[in-house]
């Protein structure tokens, strides 16, 4: 049976710094390395992922601070998003709370995720669909093939929020993910964003607050990067 819960907590004195890495020097290669893993089999360097098409914005940070970050920053004023997926769903309504983000919790089983559709219909102010993944199985593929065409039809941005390591997501959703939210176990205090970059740019100036600012903490990523930058041909 579906669940369909309109959650507003009230928001709680909170404050995060974006990471400076900066202050410590470069990203070490191995996590890099480590992130392109979790989303590709293609053989990339670390130095040429941006080519892809897509960016990674490191946190020092763990993964929930990661979230308010996405959020504050991808999910426009006007808009409301619908939260999904395995296991705890309540760092992800907690996180819209905190922002006051309108959001609706889908938590069901994913053979009845045809229903999204419904769903979706009737909610016509839907922005982004954040999928929340607690572990690396097949239910992955299988809500990804329900919501594809979804996603497409309705021109609605795909969040995964992977509170455990998963293997080759971009690869498995076949493109479809906008936003992917990660870490690692043995670093809790560690964490990543890859954004789509012309998704990115667009979040410029749009943070609900200046300690949760996802452009602004990827500017500082560019603080690494050198001067020969290469086409997007990846």
């Amino acid at each position: 049976m579906i669940s369909l819960l309109q959650n507003f907590f009230l928001a709680k004195t909170f404050t995060m710094s974006v990471v400076d890495f900066s202050k410590e020097g470069r990203i070490p290669e191995h996590l890099n390395q480590s992130v392109i893993n979790m989303w590709t089999h293609m053989p990339i360097h670390p130095e040429q992922f941006y080519r892809t098409g897509f960016e990674t914005i490191f946190f020092e940070t763990n993964r929930n601070l990661a979230l308010r970050c996405v959020l504050s920053s991808v999910v426009p004023a006007e808009k409301e998003i619908i939260v999904a997926g395995t296991g705890n769903l309540s760092a992800v309504t907690e996180a819209a709370s905190f922002f006051d983000i309108p959001h609706i919790v889908f938590h069901s089983p994913v053979e009845e995720l045809t229903l999204m559709e419904t769903l979706v219909s009737v909610q016509i102010n839907v922005s982004h669909i954040v999928l929340v993944m607690d572990g690396d199985d097949s239910d992955i593929d299988q809500y990804i093939r329900h919501l594809r065409p979804l996603l497409d039809v309705k021109k609605i941005e795909l969040i995964i929020y992977c509170t455990s390591s998963v293997d080759k997501i971009h690869d498995r959703t076949n493109g479809a993910v906008d936003y992917f939210i990660g870490g690692w176990d043995e670093l809790p205090d560690k964490s990543f964003a890859v954004a789509r970059r012309n998704r990115l740019v667009q979040t410029e100036g749009n943070s609900r607050s200046s300690d949760f600012d996802l452009y602004a903490s990827w500017q500082w990523r560019l603080k690494e990067r050198g001067a020969n930058i290469l086409p997007m041909e990846m």
